[in-house]
């Protein structure tokens, strides 16, 4: 079946928005969406309508995004990274390593494992001292999420990237809530593996993620009994199904 093609004549940013709004439903599944002048936001938006899997749309807002901010820092150090530590370890003379991201269960010795869009938002007071920083709402892409899903980029921290496109495919605000808790869980049982492993005594960042933590199950326990148990089972639900999906697409 030959595919309509529709001639997306605006220039205006605002305006792709809303014919974005128009066009991204499944009644136009079968349409190809041509753009030819020259704004490069407008480019992305008729990319993105000719995209016509909704994961597939997710996976690319959310890569774009992330390369909108890698871009905006490229070439500069932001963290003053050197010998393994941020200028905030040096300074107050730490022996701690990988900045921030040293109580993240995803860190290594040569950056993050995986690739986090809310993570990538997040600068300490030293780095906003130096630097005009990159803000949520400068990302224009991410105008084509939904509102819930905006909300969820801003609290999905120390997740991997298939676990936040997850959360926005389903698009429900409590089952990532519940997903955080069970994330929660998972950054404490590693710290406390990876301190008995090593011998070492526990951070204060540490210590407060697991104190956190606790607090929250008691909280959620407290309002019923069951909560927690069926927050966990749906994160690990959840897990469940980004690993299958990472599975099938490896074998593809």
């Amino acid at each position: 079946m030959k595919k309509k093609k529709i001639l997306i004549e605006t220039d205006n940013v605002n305006e792709g928005y809303k014919k974005y709004k128009k066009y991204k439903t499944f009644i136009y599944k079968n349409v190809e969406f041509i753009y030819n002048g020259k704004n490069k936001d407008i480019e992305r938006i008729v990319k993105v309508l000719n995209i016509k899997s909704r994961r597939k749309r997710l996976e690319y807002i959310f890569d774009e995004s992330c390369s909108d901010i890698d871009r905006h820092f490229k070439g500069e150090n932001i963290c003053g990274f050197e010998c393994g530590q941020c200028m905030v370890q040096r300074e107050h003379k730490l022996r701690d390593k990988n900045g921030c991201c040293r109580i993240c269960r995803l860190q290594s010795d040569t950056g993050c494992t995986s690739k986090n869009l809310t993570c990538k938002l997040f600068f300490c007071d030293e780095v906003k001292n130096k630097y005009k920083v990159i803000k949520l709402n400068d990302l224009k892409l991410l105008k084509l999420l939904t509102r819930r899903q905006r909300i969820m980029i801003r609290f999905d921290l120390f997740s991997t990237r298939e676990e936040v496109i997850m959360d926005l495919y389903l698009g429900f605000i409590t089952i990532a809530a519940f997903r955080e808790l069970y994330m929660l869980i998972k950054t404490s049982l590693f710290w406390i593996f990876k301190r008995i492993q090593h011998n070492s005594k526990m951070s204060s960042v540490s210590k407060l993620v697991i104190f956190i933590t606790i607090l929250m199950i008691i909280m959620f326990a407290i309002i019923n009994p069951i909560l927690p148990i069926v927050m966990i089972c749906i994160g690990i639900l959840e897990d469940i199904f980004v690993r299958l999906h990472q599975k099938f697409i490896a074998q593809v």
